[in-house]
Order: structure tokens, then C-alpha cells, then sequence
């Protein structure tokens, strides 16, 4: 029996009907898809941002709090330059470079890596160590120079480095650093004109020690005391911003990462903040100090070549 016209007609609406309806469907699921990835993209875009505003945000602030802390807490003569900041997810790694400066010479002195995260944990490597050669003596490493040993004035030891006799077999052609520590506190005015002026005095150690009338198994290596830095002729005055001529400014800058310790300190300051200094310069300058009184302890640190 053959189909009407109409019939074929109607066939031919419904395929048309059909394919229709299949383009639309299509279609929809090509503007879904297309919608969700702009969605998608921009939502990975802010957290990307996001993420790297926050992290940048902290790391900056991080970086603030370590130079205002590096001012007050440094290692004598040791300057840091941190300039590389990296991104990661939800973290950030700041690197920072240090190095000593002994008269208008440069040692490397090694790096330091800090990873934060957004709640400001941090975690921090170094690519330098020491090594305790004996009770008087401890090596930078890589380097291989001497590190400066400090003695607090109130404690007792059992032996007190005296490095005087061995930098006089020294070469005149070398510039040296070392830590004398005193036989008991002094202000920062006191020190300045009770050192010979041919020694250059280029940081104060500041007493932030208990009392105690006891024997101190360890000496003190230099690395985070508190002192006051006064940088070594133009060359160390051109690396630091650090504008610290009193105790009073040290105590000012040291209230800003310290509250507790700056407090302890200004009720301590009636006999003295000062225990010891470091000075640089050649052999003959620095045995300038070799009997004076208030000397408790000599420590030779880094030498460097003077040409």
C-alpha cells in the first residue's frame, strides 16, 4: 500500500524534527562546556592570583621582619642580601645571601632558605655549619675561616681564648677581625673611648645574660648575638642602612621584634649594655689591646689578604 503524501511529509518532519533537536542538544552541550571552562579558567586565574598575592604579601613582610631583625641580631661584620623570593603553592621561599666584610674585603659566608606558608610557619636550611676544633678554636664551613668565640663577663670558663700570641707570627699583609670580650659591663661611650683609636671598632655585644656566678660549659660563636653594628670603613658603611649610634636606638629598633627582651634591657642599662667589641684591622692594630685591663678574652676570627 503506498504512503500518502501527507504521510511522507510527516516522516520527513519528524527526521527534521529530530535532527533538529539533536543540533540544539548539541549545541547546549558545546555552550555548557564552553561556559565551564571560562568558569573554570577564571576561577584557577583569581586562585592563581590569589595565591601569589598572598604569598608575595607575606613574604614581604617576612623579609621586613628579618632585615629589622638582622639589625639588632646579627653575626659581627656579616651582612645578608636577600633579594630572592619563589612562589609555590600556598607557599613561598625567601633566599637570602650572606656575607662578611673585613675592612674593605668580601668573604662568602654562606646562604640561607626560609619556606613560609600563608600562616607564617617558617623553615629554615643553610648551606653553611662549624666545626669545633677545641675549646678555643671553630672553623666556618665551607670557607675554612676561624669564627670569633665570645665570653660573658659574669660566667665562668674553664679556658679563656687568648689568640694575641698567635696573630704576631702573622704576615703584615693581612687584615683580621677579632672579638675581645671584657672583664665586666661598660656603656656604649665607655668602650668608644677606651679602645685604642688604630683598632676599628666595628660591633658591641650587648649583655642580655641572667646572672649567674657559675662555670658556662660553651662559649658563644657570634652567630645571632644581640649587638650593636658599627660598619668598617666605607665599604661596610655602604651595605648597611642600620643608623644605630646609642643604646637608646639600639633598644628602640629591638622593641620592634622584641617587646619583652627590649624591656629587660632598659631596666638592666644603669651598669652597662656593653660585654665585649669587635675590632678589625692589621696585626699590629689589633695587639694595640694585648694588655689592656679590661681585657677578658681575645678570639681571632677571619683573615683576609690586605692586596
Amino acid at each position: 500500500m503506498k504512503k500518502t503524501n501527507d504521510e511522507l511529509d510527516s516522516i520527513f518532519d519528524e527526521k527534521s524534527l529530530h535532527r533538529t533537536l539533536k543540533k540544539a542538544k548539541y549545541r547546549a552541550i558545546l555552550r555548557t562546556v564552553f561556559i565551564s571552562a571560562l568558569v573554570v579558567s577564571f576561577v584557577i586565574a583569581v586562585l592563581i592570583k590569589g595565591n601569589s598575592y598572598f604569598i608575595n604579601k607575606q613574604g614581604d613582610k617576612l623579609a621586613d621582619r628579618l632585615i629589622t631583625e638582622n639589625q639588632v641580631r646579627m653575626s659581627p661584620n656579616t651582612y645578608t642580601n636577600t633579594d630572592s623570593i619563589s612562589i609555590g603553592v600556598l607557599k613561598g621561599t625567601i633566599k637570602s645571601e650572606a656575607f662578611k666584610v673585613i675592612e674593605d674585603k668580601v668573604i662568602p659566608w654562606g646562604t640561607e632558605e626560609i619556606t613560609y606558608d600563608l600562616f607564617g610557619n617558617l623553615n629554615a636550611s643553610f648551606s653553611m655549619s662549624s666545626t669545633i676544633v677545641n675549646d678555643t678554636t671553630i672553623y666556618h664551613i665551607p670557607n675554612g675561616q676561624r669564627e670569633m668565640l665570645f665570653y660573658v663577663p659574669k660566667y665562668k670558663y674553664k679556658l679563656y681564648a687568648n689568640d694575641f700570641d698567635m696573630i704576631k707570627d702573622y704576615p703584615n699583609d693581612k687584615y683580621m677581625e677579632m672579638a675581645i670580650s671584657f672583664n665586666k659591663n661598660y656603656t656604649l661611650k665607655e668602650v668608644q673611648k677606651m679602645l685604642p683609636t688604630s683598632a676599628h671598632q666595628t660591633w658591641y655585644w650587648v649583655d642580655n645574660y641572667a646572672k649567674s656566678t657559675g662555670y658556662r660549659g660553651e662559649t658563644e660563636n657570634g652567630q645571632w648575638l644581640l649587638g650593636i653594628s658599627k660598619p668598617s670603613p666605607q665599604l661596610g658603611a655602604k651595605l648597611t642602612t642600620t643608623k644605630i649610634k646609642t643604646e637608646a636606638d639600639f633598644l628602640n629598633k629591638l622593641q620592634k621584634t622584641d617587646l619583652g627582651e627590649s624591656k629587660n634591657l632598659k631596666n638592666r642599662q644603669k651598669n652597662g649594655l656593653i660585654i665585649g667589641v669587635v675590632i678589625t684591622g692589621t696585626k699590629e692594630e689589633l695587639l694595640s689591646l694585648r694588655t689592656k685591663p679590661y681585657v677578658k678574652a681575645a678570639s681571632l676570627g677571619a683573615v683576609v689578604d690586605k692586596y
